[in-house]
């Protein structure tokens, strides 16, 4: 069908090209040791590029089986169309095939989910634990007249809710984690640090508002990275809705601070994006300059530069890391406070003036030992204090994103705003 809508496309005077997702997914869900879910699904979709009179358009569809209709129905979208925006087709061949080096027993991933319960008995005030688990293997392709590529990736998706209570207050942690290949080894032991601070934090205080040096955990990094990931978009630097326009070649946060984009090292590995761009290895902010726009091939071409392969976003988008241990990070800190959740990134962040005012939970460390937790409080700050204010960059990734991942930072003179 595809090679049926490409030629019915050329007699139209259409050039097209057909981007295929192709997703495999296992779901397993389970409520306080008992099995909730066991799913087994298939999707296909398609993109459909159509360029006519150097104007690109887009049409999406989850089936081809009327080429003729596919046909009629872009023509439509042409005659309504008024901007003129350049694009090409991808060209060349690619032929990426899955590998993936494990077996799966998926009965073994069901217990060991259900198993979870079993926390209940070391930490008692657990009231609930709800768990999700997704393995996915994605395929894509794109095919026109001149080209053909195909790409296979797998990942896993860990999940956990859990509810504890202590006489009549209750807080809920939810936790996600992903992988390349199946860890829940290293799931358990997030989801054991995760329950140490959530305990803590039962008896949380609250704190005077003034500038304080903080540890920024990893999650909270990659959460704040990742809200911001379209300001390094060359779209919309272009459009003036991103803090970056005007600022490329410019230092625009601390020397520590190197940032990378690394598609085909990621925990879904990509070989291209969406229009059929080779992804590559690249520096967006190097040594603290913003030194890199990331771009599809419609800004690629208005700028007349290389294609970053950036159609879908960012793919592994992460800070470099550092060679500091988290208690290392927390000696270092000696007096201050961990913030380990935020909350509200939608609302709380200003992606055009880059303001930051997030409702978070934290550790307070006092001697360089956690001596009590902090509820209510509001990380108050903006993108740029926020990577320039850097004492020391953690060693240990995030991994509560597919996409963008951070270590954890050591920062200084950082607002909190708390009640007292």
């Amino acid at each position: 069908m595809k090679q049926k809508i490409i030629e019915l496309g050329k007699k139209a005077k259409i050039d097209i090209e057909i981007f295929e997702k192709t997703q495999e997914k296992v779901d397993i869900n389970t409520m306080n040791g008992k099995e909730k879910l066991f799913q087994i699904t298939n999707v296909t979709s398609y993109r459909i590029k159509a360029i006519k009179n150097e104007i690109s358009i887009e049409y999406m569809t989850d089936n081809l089986k009327n080429p003729n209709l596919i046909i009629d129905n872009i023509q439509n979208i042409f005659k309504l169309q008024e901007n003129k925006n350049k694009n090409f087709l991808c060209q060349g061949n690619l032929k990426h095939k899955l590998e993936q080096k494990e077996t799966l027993d998926y009965n073994k991933i069901k217990q060991d989910f259900l198993n979870l319960i079993d926390l209940k008995k070391e930490y008692p005030l657990i009231l609930n634990i709800e768990t999700t688990y997704s393995h996915y293997i994605n395929r894509y392709g794109i095919n026109n007249k001149e080209c053909s590529l195909t790409d296979e990736t797998y990942y896993h998706e860990y999940g956990v809710a859990i509810t504890i209570e202590k006489i009549d207050k209750k807080k809920v942690s939810f936790i996600n984690f992903y992988s390349e290949n199946y860890d829940f080894k290293s799931f358990y032991h997030y989801v054991r640090e995760k329950l140490e601070y959530l305990i803590i934090k039962l008896n949380g205080d609250n704190c005077t508002t003034k500038k304080y040096n903080i540890i920024l955990k990893n999650n909270a990094v990659a959460h704040i990275l990742n809200t911001f990931a379209n300001s390094f978009q060359s779209k919309d630097i272009e459009q003036n809705i991103s803090i970056l326009s005007g600022k490329r070649t410019q230092k625009i946060f601390d020397d520590k601070i190197t940032i990378v984009e690394d598609p085909k090292n990621g925990i879904e590995k990509r070989y291209f994006d969406t229009e059929g761009t080779i992804t590559y290895e690249k520096e967006i902010v190097k040594n603290g300059i913003f030194q890199l726009e990331i771009n599809n091939l419609e800004y690629a071409t208005k700028q007349n530069v290389k294609a970053t392969g950036n159609a879908y976003g960012v793919n592994n988008l992460y800070i470099k890391s550092g060679d500091n241990s988290e208690q290392e990070l927390i000696q270092k800190l000696n007096n201050g406070i961990i913030i380990d959740e935020i909350y509200g990134l939608h609302s709380g962040i200003d992606k055009k003036n880059g303001t930051i005012s997030l409702h978070a939970e934290g550790l307070v460390v006092e001697n360089g030992k956690i001596t009590n937790g902090l509820e209510m409080i509001i990380l108050s700050t903006n993108f740029f204090e926020l990577f320039s204010n850097v004492i020391e960059i953690g060693k240990e990734y995030s991994h509560n994103l597919l996409c963008v991942s951070a270590p954890s930072l050591l920062l200084k003179n950082i607002t909190i705003v708390g009640k007292k």
